[in-house]
């Protein structure tokens, strides 16, 4: 059996590459299993860090965001993220492939490797921009790595 993961985020190039991996890759079938990570957007809204500059920060930013702002941007960015997976599931219904979808708050580097460790994932396919953002998550991962380059043709 093997086990295919297939990173996508708000950007449409990444349902491109996830059409290719439906359309081009035979792996994908009954006895495999698809897996989707959505990678949630990154929040707008961080906290200010203190620093030895206080004074300065609350210069060019007069306020700190309440608990409350930062829940509320965490749930939208939820909301994105659960819809970006429900999309990619038609897809995959329109190629009858079943997949199993998930998300994680902040840095995915850490939610992916352990993905890949639980559910032994084989390959893991990826756009050329979220390579660049994800490289961490790559080290020490024992699977096959498919990069899909920028501006690829869906026949």
């Amino acid at each position: 059996m093997k086990n295919v993961m297939v990173v996508i985020d708000e950007n449409n190039s990444s349902y491109d590459v996830l059409v290719w991996v439906l359309q081009n890759l035979k792996a994908i079938s009954d006895s495999n299993k698809l897996l989707i990570f959505a990678k949630q957007p990154q929040s707008s809204v961080t906290p200010i860090s203190l620093s030895s500059s206080v004074a300065f920060a609350q210069l060019f930013y007069p306020f700190s965001p309440s608990g409350e702002l930062i829940r509320l941007a965490q749930q939208k960015n939820m909301k994105i993220a659960l819809g970006i997976l429900e999309k990619a599931k038609k897809i995959c219904g329109n190629h009858g492939i079943k997949a199993d979808t998930f998300t994680d708050v902040g840095d995915p580097n850490e939610p992916i490797h352990k993905i890949i460790q639980e559910r032994k994932v084989n390959l893991l396919v990826m756009s050329d921009q979220q390579n660049q953002s994800l490289k961490k998550c790559l080290h020490n991962t024992y699977c096959s790595l498919l990069v899909v380059e920028k501006g690829i043709r869906i026949n």
